[in-house]
């Protein structure tokens, strides 16, 4: 059952199932609530999991909007008054994918809530600063993160044909296509073709649920300057439990010496792990992988 928190100026949804601990799951990019339903499956008979459709997403989209309501304090004020509201204090684990870990990563660092531990997949603490990105040239064009920044036009670009975006997204990645993979926004996210893999994922479903477009989730990327900005003012070193998983052929967030050597600096009790032969879809391809560091 679909539950809603009223908040400020939209409905938040999440599902809250079980007993015992708790572990609230967020998704990332381009994903939804039911992006974690295996897993919560597995872990709904020994926990009390919450699951998050987060803001600007399809259940939790907002009627009238601005780029600047994406920014990462607000989509860390939006969690931190949910678990407050739900009481989610029972050695709280929260899990983050993709732009989830960003999320999960901002509420530990703001205190403004009691986080027991982290598991992180598939993605960081903060993106770089968008000049980064706009040095990264592909033979299809810009990083599609550069892309991004006009959200209006990425997602007349995307929404003209979501079955074709949700299955380029999806895709398998492998170990030649890790190597040589163009990170443009067309090349990305619209070239899907027969012969490429999917992952297990129900793309009709996927369609049917962001009728409407992706401008709102594509917005989240509009703020990552602003983000920079508003994180120095929480931004420590703490000793909560923090565990990274990250893919090996994982192209969007690629994990090397200088970034794993970033992330053990961020706190006393960080690990860092690689899962092989993986890509960007953990929770998807290895969800066993992720329910051992929760349980």
């Amino acid at each position: 059952m679909i539950h809603k928190l009223q908040l400020e100026d939209f409905e938040l949804s999440y599902t809250i199932e079980g007993e015992g601990r708790d572990v609230l799951f967020l998704h990332g990019f381009p994903s939804n609530m039911y992006f974690w339903d295996n897993i919560k499956k597995e872990l709904k008979d020994q926990l009390r999991v919450t699951v998050v459709e987060q803001r600007g997403y399809p259940l939790s989209s907002m009627n009238k909007f601005n780029v600047n309501d994406f920014n990462i304090e607000n989509l860390s004020l939006d969690i931190e008054n949910l678990i407050k509201e739900l009481n989610l204090n029972n050695n709280l684990i929260i899990v983050g994918h993709d732009w989830g870990s960003i999320v999960a990563w901002a509420i530990a660092n703001r205190g403004n809530v009691v986080v027991k531990k982290l598991v992180l997949i598939c993605g960081g603490t903060e993106f770089p600063p968008s000049s980064v990105y706009e040095n990264l040239v592909y033979e299809n064009g810009q990083h599609y993160i550069t892309s991004f920044q006009n959200p209006e036009q990425a997602n007349n670009l995307i929404a003209d044909n979501l079955d074709l975006f949700f299955r380029s997204a999806y895709r398998v990645t492998t170990k030649n296509e890790y190597k040589l993979l163009d990170l443009s926004l067309r090349k990305l996210f619209t070239t899907h073709n027969e012969h490429s893999k999917i992952h297990n994922i129900d793309i009709n479903s996927l369609v049917k649920h962001f009728d409407k477009g992706m401008k709102q989730a594509i917005s989240w990327y509009s703020n990552i300057d602003y983000n920079l900005e508003l994180s120095s003012q929480w931004r420590r070193e703490h000793n909560i439990e923090v565990t990274f998983l990250f893919g090996e052929y994982d192209a969007a967030v690629k994990l090397n010496k200088k970034m794993i050597n970033r992330l053990n600096s961020i706190g006393t009790n960080v690990i860092v792990k690689e899962i092989k032969n993986a890509d960007h879809w953990l929770p998807l391809t290895h969800k066993e992988s992720v329910i051992s560091e929760i349980i």
